[in-house]
């Protein structure tokens, strides 16, 4: 029998833990790119302009799942970018001032379009794209030792912590497999373009799998840990180290 002591620990705690530690494992180490290449503001936009591709995903298919939601997260984040890129150009102000004005204005219409559709009263609201619903996460612990590997009991878990730990695996393996480019886009774009290592190409996969992590984390921490995730960790530890791979991994650590 399991004591009753690690029965609640399993059933409550267990799953918010996975999740939130997979979570800010993941936001750390991409955010750690977007802090050395200074594009951390950019991943603070993000994070909120992802809000009404993720309310109208929701609306349009009437479910949560990772796939519509990125989607529309995908679509939002794709809007702002042009809005951005528009606003600089016609508007004649500095980068910083465009994302600031982008960003916030595509929040406040997530947020208005969860309060004008009743996202109140369903399975997505405001409380939970700001602070997140770990208090859901709950799995069904089996009693007993032999039925903690059993296949009914681990069908029973909660998805997101699973997602969050798939996310941290992918993750991971990008940046390994893609450590040269990843080095090399950072610290001199234009070098590695003359190598023809496309840095835009980079960018965009960066960015592509920042999203996600932002999506899926969502449940976890919320967009305001999300955000703090992405670049308070990255930037406490750049303070730390100069060397690219210590900096990396004490980003995850601090995260």
């Amino acid at each position: 029998m399991i004591p009753p002591g690690l029965h609640e620990f399993l059933t409550l705690d267990l799953m918010p833990l996975v999740a939130v530690t997979a979570s800010a494992a993941a936001l750390a180490l991409l955010g750690s790119f977007l802090v050395l290449r200074r594009q951390a503001m950019l991943g603070d936009a993000m994070a909120h302009s992802v809000l009404p591709g993720l309310v109208a995903a929701f609306l349009v298919t009437g479910s949560r799942a990772a796939g519509p939601m990125f989607l529309g997260a995908t679509a939002a984040a794709a809007l702002s970018g042009l809005a951005i890129a528009a606003i600089i150009r016609h508007g004649r102000v500095e980068r910083s001032a465009a994302i600031g004005l982008v960003y916030t204005t595509m929040f406040a219409l997530g947020v208005l379009l969860l309060e004008l559709n009743g996202g109140a009263n369903v399975d997505l609201d405001v409380d939970c794209v700001l602070s997140g619903q770990l208090e859901l996460m709950i799995w069904n612990a089996p009693t007993t030792c032999a039925e903690v590997l059993d296949g009914s009991s681990l069908s029973g878990m909660p998805p997101q912590p699973l997602r969050l730990v798939g996310l941290l695996m992918a993750s991971a393996a990008a940046v390994i497999l893609a450590w040269p480019l990843l080095r090399a886009v950072a610290f001199d774009a234009a070098f590695a373009r003359s190598r023809g290592l496309f840095p835009a190409a980079v960018s965009a996969g960066l960015m592509a799998l920042t999203t996600l992590a932002i999506v899926l984390s969502f449940d976890a921490v919320g967009s305001i840990l999300a955000i703090a995730l992405l670049t308070c960790p990255p930037a406490t530890a750049r303070l730390l180290t100069d060397r690219m791979g210590p900096y990396v991994a004490l980003s995850v650590g601090l995260g």
